[in-house]
């Protein structure tokens, strides 16, 4: 496999024109976080099957109001020297955004799920999650899968008003019931396996 050549940032930071003017086909996955390009390998296939079956359900159960999708870049920080910009695996955000243009900006999204897998669990249960929070992004779900923990859960969160910090509202193993961010009734054994 050739090399991997990425065009160097205007300046000392990337910029999110930096950022926007990147290749859409490139072999790997590319965050902005902070003004630094942060490059993490494509997802295995099972992280990426439970990915596209979990978003599949909640897009079968959203009002018209919401439209989902995943691995779509969404606009955290718009700051000129350290800006976030990151593609969550599943995104619902509002039917107002035009799905032509990206990124798609934090005050449309209502929740945004990360699938975890062994290279990303600090990412997932850290970094992430308190980005996704200084947005105000109000809903956060956790998905561990198999490979990841004893067995498979989605951890739900919402976002605190008061601490401006993510407080767990559920963990769910074989079906996730929930009004929020709409009502939903998904039976999971059919996303896991």
């Amino acid at each position: 496999m050739p090399a991997l050549t990425l065009p160097l940032p205007s300046g000392d930071t990337w910029t999110r024109a930096d950022y926007e003017a990147l290749p859409e086909d490139l072999p790997v996955r590319v965050s902005l976080i902070h003004g630094e390009l942060v490059v993490n390998p494509r997802p295995r296939p099972i992280h990426q099957r439970i990915a596209r079956r979990l978003a599949t359900r909640l897009e079968g159960a959203a009002p018209d109001a919401w439209q989902v999708d995943t691995d779509v870049d969404v606009l955290l920080d718009d700051d000129e020297v350290e800006a976030v910009e990151i593609a969550p695996d599943i995104v619902v955000y509002s039917s107002a955004h035009d799905p032509y243009e990206r990124p798609i900006l934090a005050e449309m999204v209502s929740l945004i799920v990360e699938v975890v897998s062994p290279s990303t669990k600090r990412k997932d249960r850290r970094v992430q999650p308190a980005l996704y929070a200084d947005a105000q992004i109000r809903h956060y779900w956790r998905v561990k899968t198999d490979q990841t923990a004893p067995a498979f859960a989605i951890y739900t969160y919402e976002l605190d008003d008061a601490t401006g910090e993510y407080i767990a509202t559920g963990v769910h193993h074989d079906r996730i019931t929930t009004t929020l961010p709409f009502h939903l009734d998904i039976e999971l054994k059919a996303v896991r396996e």
